[in-house]
Protein backbone atom coordinates (compact mmCIF):
# COMPACT_ATOMS: atom_id res chain seq x y z
CA UNK A 1 0.00 0.00 0.00
CA UNK A 2 1.28 3.44 -0.94
CA UNK A 3 2.36 5.53 2.06
CA UNK A 4 -0.03 8.32 1.00
CA UNK A 5 -3.13 6.12 0.58
CA UNK A 6 -4.51 6.96 4.03
CA UNK A 7 -3.82 10.67 3.58
CA UNK A 8 -5.49 10.85 0.16
CA UNK A 9 -8.41 8.46 0.68
CA UNK A 10 -9.06 9.61 4.24
CA UNK A 11 -9.02 13.29 3.31
CA UNK A 12 -11.29 12.68 0.30
CA UNK A 13 -13.79 10.78 2.48
CA UNK A 14 -13.67 13.59 5.08
CA UNK A 15 -14.23 16.20 2.35
CA UNK A 16 -17.13 14.24 0.84
CA UNK A 17 -18.86 13.80 4.23
CA UNK A 18 -18.37 17.47 5.00
CA UNK A 19 -19.68 18.75 1.67
CA UNK A 20 -22.58 16.28 1.60
CA UNK A 21 -23.65 17.26 5.13
CA UNK A 22 -23.55 20.96 4.28
CA UNK A 23 -25.60 20.52 1.10
CA UNK A 24 -28.10 18.31 2.98
CA UNK A 25 -28.50 20.81 5.82
CA UNK A 26 -28.91 23.78 3.47
CA UNK A 27 -31.48 21.87 1.38
CA UNK A 28 -33.35 20.88 4.55
CA UNK A 29 -33.18 24.04 6.63
CA UNK A 30 -32.74 26.93 4.15
CA UNK A 31 -35.66 26.61 1.71
CA UNK A 32 -34.93 29.94 0.00
CA UNK A 33 -31.25 29.11 -0.55
CA UNK A 34 -28.09 30.76 0.66
CA UNK A 35 -27.49 34.50 0.36
CA UNK A 36 -24.78 35.62 -2.03
CA UNK A 37 -22.90 37.39 0.73
CA UNK A 38 -22.31 36.13 4.26
CA UNK A 39 -24.55 37.43 6.97
CA UNK A 40 -27.88 36.33 8.26
CA UNK A 41 -29.07 33.07 6.72
CA UNK A 42 -32.84 32.58 7.05
CA UNK A 43 -32.49 29.07 8.43
CA UNK A 44 -35.17 26.96 9.98
CA UNK A 45 -34.14 25.31 13.24
CA UNK A 46 -34.42 21.62 14.00
CA UNK A 47 -34.21 20.91 17.71
CA UNK A 48 -32.63 17.59 18.59
CA UNK A 49 -32.67 18.31 22.33
CA UNK A 50 -34.20 21.34 24.04
CA UNK A 51 -31.41 21.12 26.60
CA UNK A 52 -28.31 21.12 24.40
CA UNK A 53 -28.47 20.45 20.64
CA UNK A 54 -30.01 22.02 17.51
CA UNK A 55 -29.34 22.17 13.79
CA UNK A 56 -29.29 25.74 12.39
CA UNK A 57 -27.44 26.85 9.26
CA UNK A 58 -25.19 29.89 9.74
CA UNK A 59 -22.46 31.45 7.63
CA UNK A 60 -18.99 31.90 9.10
CA UNK A 61 -16.74 34.26 7.13
CA UNK A 62 -13.90 33.81 9.63
CA UNK A 63 -11.90 30.92 11.00
CA UNK A 64 -12.52 28.92 14.18
CA UNK A 65 -15.10 30.64 16.42
CA UNK A 66 -15.41 33.39 13.82
CA UNK A 67 -11.97 34.90 14.36
CA UNK A 68 -10.92 37.24 11.53
CA UNK A 69 -14.53 37.50 10.30
CA UNK A 70 -14.21 41.27 10.19
CA UNK A 71 -11.42 41.25 7.61
CA UNK A 72 -12.37 43.26 4.50
CA UNK A 73 -14.38 41.21 2.01
CA UNK A 74 -11.96 42.15 -0.78
CA UNK A 75 -9.17 39.99 0.65
CA UNK A 76 -10.68 37.76 3.37
CA UNK A 77 -11.18 34.76 1.03
CA UNK A 78 -7.69 35.25 -0.46
CA UNK A 79 -6.17 35.41 3.03
CA UNK A 80 -7.86 32.18 4.14
CA UNK A 81 -7.07 30.47 0.84
CA UNK A 82 -3.35 31.19 1.16
CA UNK A 83 -3.40 30.25 4.86
CA UNK A 84 -5.15 26.95 4.09
CA UNK A 85 -2.79 26.09 1.22
CA UNK A 86 0.23 26.75 3.44
CA UNK A 87 -1.33 24.60 6.18
CA UNK A 88 -2.03 21.81 3.66
CA UNK A 89 1.59 21.90 2.49
CA UNK A 90 2.76 21.73 6.11
CA UNK A 91 0.41 18.84 6.87
CA UNK A 92 1.60 16.94 3.80
CA UNK A 93 5.23 17.55 4.78
CA UNK A 94 4.58 16.39 8.34
CA UNK A 95 2.78 13.28 7.06
CA UNK A 96 5.75 12.52 4.83
CA UNK A 97 8.01 12.54 7.89
CA UNK A 98 5.91 9.93 9.74
CA UNK A 99 6.55 6.21 9.87
CA UNK A 100 3.92 3.47 9.57
CA UNK A 101 4.21 2.98 13.35
CA UNK A 102 2.85 6.51 13.85
CA UNK A 103 -0.71 5.59 12.88
CA UNK A 104 -2.29 8.03 15.34
CA UNK A 105 -0.31 10.94 13.87
CA UNK A 106 -1.15 9.87 10.33
CA UNK A 107 -4.88 9.72 11.14
CA UNK A 108 -4.66 13.08 12.88
CA UNK A 109 -3.00 14.77 9.91
CA UNK A 110 -5.48 13.15 7.53
CA UNK A 111 -8.47 14.48 9.49
CA UNK A 112 -7.01 17.98 9.74
CA UNK A 113 -6.21 18.03 6.01
CA UNK A 114 -9.69 16.85 5.03
CA UNK A 115 -11.33 19.39 7.31
CA UNK A 116 -9.17 22.25 6.07
CA UNK A 117 -9.94 21.45 2.43
CA UNK A 118 -13.65 20.99 3.18
CA UNK A 119 -13.89 24.48 4.64
CA UNK A 120 -11.71 25.89 1.84
CA UNK A 121 -14.18 24.56 -0.74
CA UNK A 122 -16.94 26.57 0.96
CA UNK A 123 -14.84 29.72 0.95
CA UNK A 124 -14.02 29.37 -2.75
CA UNK A 125 -17.57 28.40 -3.70
CA UNK A 126 -19.66 30.86 -1.66
CA UNK A 127 -17.20 33.13 0.19
CA UNK A 128 -17.86 31.80 3.69
CA UNK A 129 -18.08 28.51 5.60
CA UNK A 130 -21.40 26.79 6.30
CA UNK A 131 -21.81 25.73 9.94
CA UNK A 132 -24.91 23.93 11.17
CA UNK A 133 -24.38 22.16 14.51
CA UNK A 134 -25.38 24.28 17.50
CA UNK A 135 -24.52 23.05 21.02
CA UNK A 136 -25.55 24.85 24.16
CA UNK A 137 -26.24 24.34 27.82
CA UNK A 138 -28.17 26.93 29.79
CA UNK A 139 -26.76 30.32 28.83
CA UNK A 140 -23.58 28.86 27.36
CA UNK A 141 -23.56 28.40 23.59
CA UNK A 142 -20.66 26.77 21.77
CA UNK A 143 -19.90 28.38 18.38
CA UNK A 144 -21.69 26.61 15.53
CA UNK A 145 -19.58 24.08 13.65
CA UNK A 146 -19.63 21.50 10.85
CA UNK A 147 -18.18 18.10 9.92
CA UNK A 148 -14.91 19.66 8.68
CA UNK A 149 -14.48 21.36 12.06
CA UNK A 150 -15.05 18.05 13.82
CA UNK A 151 -12.31 16.46 11.70
CA UNK A 152 -9.91 19.28 12.49
CA UNK A 153 -10.71 19.14 16.21
CA UNK A 154 -10.41 15.36 16.44
CA UNK A 155 -7.15 15.52 14.46
CA UNK A 156 -5.68 18.15 16.77
CA UNK A 157 -6.86 16.12 19.75
CA UNK A 158 -5.11 13.03 18.38
CA UNK A 159 -1.92 15.02 17.88
CA UNK A 160 -2.07 16.25 21.48
CA UNK A 161 -2.79 12.73 22.72
CA UNK A 162 0.10 11.37 20.71
CA UNK A 163 2.48 14.01 22.08
CA UNK A 164 1.46 13.07 25.63
CA UNK A 165 1.64 9.31 25.08
CA UNK A 166 4.88 9.40 23.10
CA UNK A 167 6.86 11.29 25.74
CA UNK A 168 8.04 8.00 27.16
CA UNK A 169 8.94 6.72 23.69
CA UNK A 170 11.68 9.24 23.05
CA UNK A 171 15.21 7.86 22.65
CA UNK A 172 16.30 9.90 25.66
CA UNK A 173 13.74 8.21 27.90
CA UNK A 174 14.85 4.74 26.79
CA UNK A 175 18.53 5.43 27.32
CA UNK A 176 20.22 3.67 30.17
CA UNK A 177 20.52 5.89 33.21
CA UNK A 178 23.95 7.08 34.14
CA UNK A 179 25.56 4.80 36.72
CA UNK A 180 25.79 6.25 40.21
CA UNK A 181 29.11 7.94 40.96
CA UNK A 182 31.65 5.83 42.75
CA UNK A 183 33.76 7.09 45.60
CA UNK A 184 37.20 6.29 45.17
Amino acid sequence: MNRYTLLIVGAVVQIMLDQWSKVAMVDWLVPKGLPEKWGYIPSEVYTVSEAWFKFRVVGNPGAAWGIFRDLPDAWRVHFFTVLTLVACAGITYAYRQTTPAQARVRWALTLVLGGAIGNLIDRLRIGYVIDFVEWFYGDFTWPNFNVADVGISVGVGLLLLDSLLSRDDTPESKAEPDPPPTNG
